[in-house]
């Protein structure tokens, strides 16, 4: 079971992600969260809806063959940026469906938002008549917790921490290509710690190591003890688990005993 918090001044987003995902179709499955900007719409058949169109019709071909998507059409404030990026473990096909839901569910949730963002377990989408790439600026910062605690917290977080930080490395020097990472440790008794962490592959291997590590920092004050958790940002993910989650073909990094 998962629970949704966020930043302090931003609860009320919070809130409006759990009612608003409670009142939509399900022709798509759900998103984990989402985000709808209202600070800048556009109207019905105008040329940013076009370009909308053309920029989604047109996003699926644009895989850097490592399941990020990226396109920007259009001009001035009609320009649209959009970008996908699937999980660094999933293969090609469920991607593929995974960013086509995404697309269509996003225009669903946001149908006049000129900016939105849609999580799914597997993939992420994102489009705004605003620069996206590139960038790690922050509006909000969506967490997830698992509602069990460790019986042991300190031994928890003292093996966590390094595993996160190993991978947090690894995942930034990944290259233009790929930015991802997923590895595993001994927890307290004989149970296993597994995480995984991911960067759009866009941003210099600066801004990915430090994206990880402001969200990895948050663990102690959103996650201390929670046996599971996560953070999503446009950028920047992590997760961790008592359980494998990801795929088994990923490649795996075990940090050692500890």
């Amino acid at each position: 079971m998962f629970i949704l918090v966020g930043k302090p001044l931003l609860w009320s987003l919070s809130f409006i992600f759990i009612h608003l995902i409670h009142t939509t179709t399900l022709a798509q499955p759900e998103f984990l969260s989402y985000f709808c900007e209202n600070a800048s719409n556009y109207t019905v058949n105008s040329m940013y809806q076009r370009n909308l169109k053309t920029a989604l019709s047109v996003l699926p071909t644009t895989n850097n063959g490592f399941g990020f998507y990226n396109l920007s059409t259009g001009q001035g404030n009609d320009t649209v940026n959009a970008a996908a990026l699937c999980r660094g473990d999933v293969n090609p096909d469920v991607c593929r469906s995974c960013v086509n839901d995404s697309m269509v569910k996003l225009l669903q949730l946001c149908p006049n938002q000129k900016h939105a963002i849609g999580y799914y377990d597997n993939c992420l989408l994102k489009y705004s008549n605003k620069q996206i790439l590139r960038t790690t600026k922050i509006k909000f910062y969506v967490f997830l917790a698992n509602r069990q605690n460790s019986t042991d917290i300190d031994r928890f977080n003292g093996a966590l921490g390094p595993l996160l930080k190993k991978l947090r490395g690894d995942a930034a020097s990944g290259g233009l290509l790929r930015k991802f990472a997923s590895g595993n440790t001994r927890g307290p008794g004989f149970s296993t710690i597994y995480g995984l962490v991911q960067c759009t592959p866009d941003l210099s291997e600066e801004q990915c190591s430090d994206c990880l590590e402001d969200i990895i920092n948050r663990i102690t004050l959103y996650f201390n003890g929670a046996v599971g958790g996560r953070i999503l940002l446009p950028m920047c993910t992590f997760r961790y688990e008592i359980y494998r989650f990801f795929n088994k073909s990923a490649r795996i990094a075990p940090l050692g005993q500890l």
